[in-house]
């Protein structure tokens, strides 16, 4: 008889105690209920302002629906340069950054989400002042300019770091103007990006993309791993493999293409 009491008091413990855990999970879930996050505001298409300055682009609307997919919201932050950006990532002001290359630097100390997009890369010159380039290499001994606290990916940034001159510019479409002016003798962006600036500043057929990229590169979310609803990065990362597979990042991705002047 005793032997059954005590089996049913160790019974009731058991249950007490998988009921208060239960009910800590679920108290813990209810607190993640979104991601913060801020991207730059002119890097066209994947993160970018809009006239009344709403965050758009690839990476940001495939980031909405991702979240979207998995009970999760996005709350964008208010329009700072990249630096700033990557400070609030690294501080905990902001869960996320829209829009980043993969590095093994930056892998270590953030999640990244699954490719959103490529980035195709080019050498952007003024008009006449156009030389042969068919490698990174062929850049040694000129003058380039670079986004202040940017990364081109391991590869080159270490080449880079190594063999080229670089002035680093705190606003990308800054260089078209001090390409027009000749302070530099090429820039790299992304190709649309660089299209884009050019257009917007009416310098299309002035600043002018070299015929071969100089790299590709896919275009990620950054993740700081302290956020609230870190553990749910593996549950977006699926949703963007589901978007991809039911067509729905191909369309944000060719809805941002068709908005973009080229």
């Amino acid at each position: 008889m005793r032997t059954r009491i005590f089996f049913i008091f160790l019974t009731l413990i058991g249950f007490a105690i998988t009921s208060i855990n239960t009910s800590s999970q679920v108290k813990a879930s209810d607190g993640c209920t979104a991601f913060s996050g801020n991207g730059i505001n002119n890097w066209y298409p994947f993160a970018y302002r809009k006239d009344d300055g709403q965050l758009t682009g690839i990476v940001v609307d495939g980031t909405h629906e991702a979240l979207k997919r998995i009970g999760l919201t996005l709350n964008i932050d208010s329009d700072k340069p990249w630096k700033r950006i990557l400070y609030d990532l690294e501080h905990g002001n902001v869960d996320m950054v829209l829009g980043a290359y993969w590095n093994s630097e930056r892998a270590e100390k953030y999640h990244y989400s699954e490719e959103l997009g490529t980035d195709e890369l080019r050498v952007f010159v003024k008009d006449g002042n156009q030389f042969s380039f068919s490698s990174p290499q062929d850049l040694i001994g000129r003058s380039g300019m670079r986004l202040l606290g940017g990364s081109l990916g391991d590869d080159f940034d270490t080449f880079a770091k190594n063999h080229l001159d670089f002035i680093e510019v705190p606003k990308s479409d800054s260089m078209v103007v001090m390409l027009q002016n000749n302070r530099a003798d090429y820039g790299i962006l992304g190709y649309i990006e660089g299209l884009q600036h050019a257009y917007a500043l009416n310098l299309e057929k002035t600043i002018i993309p070299l015929a071969v990229p100089v790299l590709s590169n896919s275009m990620h979310v950054m993740i700081n791993k302290n956020a609230e609803c870190a553990s749910r990065v593996d549950d977006m990362n699926k949703a963007i493999e589901e978007m991809r597979a039911d067509g729905t990042l191909q369309k944000i991705i060719d809805d941002h293409l068709g908005l973009i002047k080229q």
